[in-house]
């Protein structure tokens, strides 16, 4: 895209998407009459769950921090990445809950400049209800451009494609590819695999239960890993009988005991783990390594819409990172200001001359008027 610009997005559109691209920048007259085309029942739906979504998002922002100890005040101040990209995939289905999901927590934490970007339709227009929602948030700017090659544009900027500081959202493999490459020139929330569910279940599950919300899961694609594991051979057949005319690839684990099912999820690190047992809540203390768990009859799938996000870690990436939330939307900055106490004011002269920095020293002994 450096060497390209506008005019490689359009023939990469072209190649990929089939579609002939001419303003890469969707005008805010379009996105106007795409979110006016939207059904009442949609647009109710999505008012509700923005609602919802920013309340959650609201209560979970960081607060400023100063502690004063010693004489001497440090702490943290959080502030906003200035400019994020939000991928929202597109082509065959639309994902508008995406841009719910990232877009809130972002705007939440106080991004002032929101871009998105999703494929283009056959048409050359993009998904209504991406546009209602783009319109409701505020975004800076909306591209009819999808594929790695959007990602690179955001990285380095167009003539049309402003540089951004992050890029978050899921897509495919190739999308997932550009980002970690992109690394460096831009930061990214992540690497996204295949879709990962792991569901725990005793003798007291519901079988049909379990079954559809492993189906459920499995929609994200025939590459989705979904599993179950129990102590029961009983249910375990059970589960197998109602999947047996899925096309999907589904593993069924036989364990001991619930805690040797816990200490797998844990090794494992999946993205969803479901806990059909009779008091789930016994075991989230056991819990380490998952992106998000729902328990009992509440299933995975509500997640996907209602939170706390579903841009979730996968890979194993859980054993080191989280779901998405405000806090991939700020930094922190931090703060110091006081005197500190004699004692601390000579441990720092000490270890500064230790490491060779004399002139580190020196300027404590200046500010505070030590020797």
């Amino acid at each position: 895209m450096r060497n390209y610009g506008d005019r490689g997005l359009r023939e990469l559109t072209k190649r990929f998407d089939g579609v002939d691209v001419r303003d890469i920048v969707v005008s805010s007259e379009e996105l106007n009459e795409l979110a006016d085309s939207i059904g009442q029942d949609v647009r109710n739906s999505i008012d509700l769950i923005y609602d919802y979504l920013t309340s959650l998002n609201k209560q979970t922002m960081p607060k400023d921090l100063i502690i004063k100890d010693c004489g001497f005040s440090s702490g943290i101040l959080w502030r906003p990445i200035d400019r994020v990209g939000i991928y929202v995939p597109g082509g065959l289905k639309a994902y508008p809950s995406t841009l719910l999901m990232v877009a809130i927590p972002a705007k939440t934490a106080g991004v002032s400049r929101l871009y998105v970007a999703t494929p283009p339709r056959k048409d050359g227009g993009v998904d209504p209800a991406v546009a209602y929602i783009a319109c409701k948030l505020g975004v800076y700017k909306v591209y009819r451009v999808g594929g790695a090659q959007i990602i690179a544009a955001m990285s380095y900027g167009t003539e049309s494609v402003d540089k951004v500081d992050k890029i978050v959202g899921p897509g495919n493999i190739y999308v997932q590819v550009a980002k970690f490459l992109l690394q460096g020139a831009v930061s990214i929330d992540g690497v996204a695999g295949p879709t990962e569910l792991v569901v725990i279940a005793d003798e007291n599950a519901n079988p049909d239960q379990v079954c559809v919300e492993m189906e459920a899961q499995a929609e994200h694609g025939l590459t989705s890993i979904i599993a179950l594991i129990s102590t029961s051979d009983t249910f375990l057949n059970l589960v197998e009988n109602c999947l047996s005319g899925s096309q999907n690839t589904f593993f069924l684990i036989k364990v001991s005991s619930v805690d040797d099912a816990i200490t797998l999820v844990n090794d494992l690190a999946p993205e969803h783990l479901s806990l059909h047992v009779r008091d789930p809540y016994k075991l989230v203390g056991m819990v380490r390594n998952v992106g998000a768990i729902s328990l009992g009859r509440t299933p995975s799938a509500i997640i996907d819409y209602l939170g706390p996000n579903h841009v979730l870690p996968t890979n194993g990436s859980a054993r080191f990172r989280g779901g998405l939330s405000v806090y991939d939307f700020v930094k922190t900055v931090m703060i110091a200001d006081g005197v500190p106490s004699k004692e601390l004011l000579r441990a720092v002269r000490i270890l500064a001359r230790y490491e060779g920095f004399t002139y580190h020293s020196r300027s404590v002994e200046i500010a505070y008027g030590v020797t």
